[in-house]
């Protein structure tokens, strides 16, 4: 058995026999003006916060791509990991300019990387969704002469990857952006699929093509809260905007007829 909890934007919990597993995990949550006009920096009293209500060992932390709202709480909650932390050449930079070099096993895809507890998680490529103007947000690797705190925008997203966790007998896959690599992703399959909610619409096969290859018997919609805004556990009605929830139920609906559709609430706990 195995308890998984959305914690906002991307970010994912998993706990299995006392280890728990984060996948892009953001808590700071700096505001909107922060976020275009400042330099966000982790709010360590809300990730302390957070790791008092964690139901397992921290023992790894996976990072799909190195987006503000995937990578700005990192070298923070690091301070608390007993394990490895997997992820790109861009979260390497990140811990790097926050004075921790050489902590990330680096990955530039198709790893395979063995978690305590016999857990394990291949760091699949893959793409990032085509959110602005039909073009993906802040492309590139970030500036290692940068110093922190950075503007969000400093934070490029480098490698992206769609991470396949396989722990507790289940195997999940965290699709942290509306977009995916058909080739990437041949041969692949998945329990339970963490699917991108915003920009599903501008990605031709995000919602059929992507459904086909993995064919997931449980889908869960997440990544469509205001990341800007406070995360509500017992509510979350604040979503970005324009990304029709109601059409992407429907249309993953039609494409997988036999998975089940789960919409989570914000700290959730969902048992796999």
């Amino acid at each position: 058995m195995v308890d998984v909890r959305w914690t906002g934007a991307a970010g994912l919990e998993f706990t299995h026999s006392g280890k728990t597993v984060l996948i892009d995990p953001y808590h700071s949550r700096p505001g909107k003006r922060e976020v275009l006009f400042g330099r966000p920096r982790a709010k360590a009293d809300l990730i302390a916060g957070y790791l008092k209500t964690l139901p397992g060992t921290l023992s790894a932390i996976v990072v799909g791509h190195t987006h503000l709202d995937h990578a700005l709480d990192i070298p923070e909650l690091s301070k608390y990991l007993h394990g490895p932390l997997v992820g790109s050449s861009s979260l390497e930079t990140v811990m790097s300019i926050h004075g921790l070099p050489g902590r990330t096993i680096v990955c530039k895809g198709g790893e395979q990387v063995e978690l305590p507890g016999g857990a394990r998680v291949t760091m699949i490529p893959s793409r990032h969704g085509l959110v602005v103007l039909g073009r993906a947000p802040y492309p590139g690797e970030i500036d290692p002469a940068l110093r922190p705190p950075l503007k969000a925008r400093e934070y490029r997203h480098g490698t992206v990857f769609a991470p396949k966790l396989e722990i507790g007998g289940v195997v999940f896959m965290h699709m942290g952006s509306a977009n995916f690599s058909e080739s990437a992703l041949e041969g692949h399959r998945c329990d339970v699929l963490f699917m991108c909610v915003p920009g599903w619409k501008k990605v031709a096969g995000y919602t059929t093509r992507l459904l086909q290859m993995l064919r997931p018997h449980v889908i869960v919609p997440f990544h469509f809260d205001d990341f800007t805004a406070p995360l509500r556990p017992d509510k979350n009605k604040a979503r970005t905007p324009l990304q029709d929830m109601h059409g992407f139920r429907k249309r993953i609906a039609r494409s997988a007829p036999d998975a089940e559709i789960r919409l989570p609430r914000p700290f959730e706990r969902l048992t796999f």
